[in-house]
């Protein structure tokens, strides 16, 4: 389109009089060309859409009195894309256009209307105006099309079997025989193309309305789907909102606008005849959270469970039970709670799960198990899960495991912060937990090593240290230190982020450990075992002899493991150091200037200051820094830099570059330094 040109919208008022104006006139006596005027509108309702008024607009010209020919009023009906909802005076217009009479469109025209209102019913603004029109369209009806009450009679008539289908799905407690075993195609949508374009449409135009709306006032209309097709929407399985029995003293949900609406209303808001609805709908979960009810609860998951035997009755299609899985899932995030019946369907199939498919949404739903005995649960779901999900042997299933646990452990702590008398016990559970997945992230570290992996491994020892660091839950939850063999592996490490975020994780187990030994907290639960404590000062010992002290595999010291290498590798990789430089030993190659990982941050921290101080320099050092090669640089006319001052910049520069977990855990293990921290803090 030119520069300056109108759009095709800009004259759709002045197009529509000019319509209704040939429309009105005999062909012959036309100053306007009606078919060019149609095909400009179509061309406008297709790529944009039809306003209400509009709209009314041309259903005024197709269902009153006109001289358009039947080609040209058919392109009209096809080409009617609401942006909104449709309005009550469209439905009656066309209601009212059907059936006999010489001033009523022809035949073709009202099979037209009627398929069109069809494919717009669930965007109608209220769709209770159809049962108003109930006995109009009742009357207008073949007696031939009455099948209820002739079911025997009839015998399997497909349209007839469809029907009778339909009530079994929305409604399983109803008892209709034998009638649904006959052979009949579900309905489907009269026009699944118009249907994907109305839908492009609508959400173009929602998207709009809304970017336009304070965030409180979104997403508080019930949900239409079969329109714009998103994942929230997308699955034909479960029942919309349609509320049937509403008093004249209440309110349906369908007829709240926004959340003054909804809050306005919620007292007399009558539920739907479906509460099941409630899984692809953000609104009536809203409605069911705020007005929580056990048998509403129960009747969800009544109809759940008959949706989930019938599956496994008739081996039903993997798609159809992941597309349910899918929108129990959004469900689930939404109101944290998983259903029962899908909770014990998920259980019923481990057994003979792949592993394979649907492995992120069964994992994610089963994330949201309530807490429980471990020994129970695990037995029940969480071995059979891992024997599926184990037997691919790729890195990525036990990844997807500990992720799963790493999940799972955030969901339990918050269900025990939520409700902490309810859940006094559950500990144990928990320790369980921790336990389990400790083991499975050292099997994990065992067979790669990777950034990613490790990562992971990271992330679940985070969340535990979440856990155990949280003062309400010091008395609840037993401290469980992850294995020696895992930590040394991930402390030597080619990746400076994980040794960062390791040493972080460790200074908060010392911070749990202080909390759980402190004195009010110890007076309430069983003190931990000097051993125990001891087996994690081992830790904090060894990797501060690697970095602080230059004692590298030092066993000497009090605690210290030497990070569980044995004396024959220590006296053999000392000698090897020793054969390649005289001047080496490895005790401080892991310290913070020859470290592998933190040896170009040091130098380039001190490059940093010689380059601050250029000008007063004679000298500069060429690396690695020790408290001798600073004091003959001194005297050599170089930086003026004392050992502790070096050694603490290294930790601030690291700091500064994103990794401030090695300083975490010196400050909060080193006495002295935690005197200089509090000086400089």
């Amino acid at each position: 389109m030119m520069p300056g040109q109108p759009k095709p919208e800009d004259n759709i008022e002045e197009l529509l009089v000019d319509l209704e104006r040939a429309a009105k006139t005999p062909a012959k006596q036309r100053v306007t060309n009606a078919s060019s005027l149609i095909a400009k509108l179509c061309l406008i309702a297709y790529e944009d859409g039809l306003s209400s008024a509009a709209l009314e607009d041309i259903i005024d010209i197709i269902t009153l009195s006109n001289h358009l020919d039947q080609a040209s009023t058919g392109s009209l009906i096809k080409n009617l894309y609401p942006v909104g909802k449709v309005q009550d005076s469209v439905v009656f217009k066309v209601v009212g256009s059907l059936g006999h009479g010489k001033a009523k469109p022809s035949f073709t025209v009202q099979a037209a209307l009627l398929k069109w209102l069809v494919m717009t019913y669930d965007i109608l603004d209220h769709q209770r105006v159809l049962s108003k029109l109930y006995s109009v369209l009742f009357n207008l009806l073949d007696t031939i099309a009455i099948r209820m009450e002739l079911t025997r009679q009839v015998g399997n008539d497909p349209p007839l079997v469809a029907l009778m289908r339909v009530y079994k799905d929305y409604y399983p407690d109803v008892i209709v025989g034998d009638v649904t075993t006959g052979r009949a195609s579900v309905f489907t949508h009269p026009n699944p193309e118009w249907r994907q374009r109305l839908g492009e449409i609508q959400d173009v135009n929602l998207q709009r309305t809304q970017d336009g709306q304070a965030p409180e006032q979104q997403n508080f209309r019930v949900t239409r789907r079969g329109l714009n097709g998103s994942k929230r929407q997308k699955t034909s399985l479960i029942p919309e909102v349609h509320t049937s029995h509403a008093q004249e003293s209440s309110v349906t949900l369908e007829e709240v606008e926004n959340v003054t609406n909804f809050v306005n209303m919620l007292e007399r808001i009558e539920l739907p005849n479906q509460l099941v609805a409630a899984i692809g709908d953000p609104l009536l979960q809203k409605l069911l959270q705020l007005k929580p009810s056990t048998p509403n609860i129960h009747r969800m998951d009544q109809w759940l469970l008959a949706f989930f035997e019938d599956q496994l009755e008739t081996l039903g299609s993997e798609r159809a039970i992941l597309e349910m899985l899918e929108a129990i899932q959004i469900y689930t995030h939404h109101t944290k709670r998983l259903p029962a019946a899908c909770s014990s369907y998920l259980r019923s199939i481990l057994e003979s799960w792949n592993g394979i498919a649907g492995r992120q949404v069964i994992l994610d739903l089963l994330t949201y198990t309530p807490i429980a005995s471990w020994e129970e649960l695990y037995e029940s779901t969480f071995q059979p899960m891992q024997d599926a999900i184990l037997d691919d042997e790729r890195i990525e299933s036990k990844l997807d495991l500990l992720t799963f646990y790493k999940t799972l452990l955030q969901r339990w702590a918050l269900l025990i912060l939520s409700e902490p008398d309810h859940y006094s016990t559950a500990g144990l559970s928990i320790t369980s937990l921790i336990t389990h997945a400790n083991t499975l992230a050292l099997s994990i570290i065992q067979t790669s090593q990777m950034v990613g992996t490790c990562s992971i491994i990271l992330d679940f020892f985070e969340a535990t240290t979440s856990l155990i660091c949280n003062p309400a839950l010091i008395t609840k939850v037993r401290i469980t230190i992850p294995p020696a063999e895992l930590v040394y592996t991930l402390f030597f490490t080619t990746s400076l982020s994980t040794l960062s975020r390791l040493c972080a994780t460790l200074a908060l187990y010392k911070r749990a450990f202080e909390l759980a030994m402190a004195p009010k907290a110890k007076a309430e639960q069983n003190p931990y075992p000097k051993d125990y404590v001891n087996h994690f000062n081992s830790f904090l010992m060894d990797l501060c002899n690697c970095l602080w002290r230059s004692r590298a595999f030092n066993t000497s010291d009090v605690n210290a493991l030497g990070c569980l290498l044995p004396e024959p590798s220590v006296t053999a990789l000392a000698n090897y150091v020793s054969s390649l430089d005289t001047s080496l030993s490895l005790s401080t190659l892991f310290s913070l200037s020859y470290s592998p990982l933190i040896c170009l941050s040091a130098i380039s921290y001190l490059r940093e200051l010689e380059d601050k101080a250029e000008d007063e320099l004679e000298v500069r050092h060429a690396g690695p820094v020790t408290q001798s090669s600073l004091k003959i640089l001194q005297k050599d006319g170089g930086l003026t830099l004392s050992w502790p001052d070096y050694r603490l910049g290294v930790l601030q520069y690291l700091e500064r570059l994103g990794a401030p977990g090695v300083g975490e855990l010196l400050y909060n293990t080193m006495k002295h330094l935690m005197a200089v921290r509090e000086k400089t803090a």
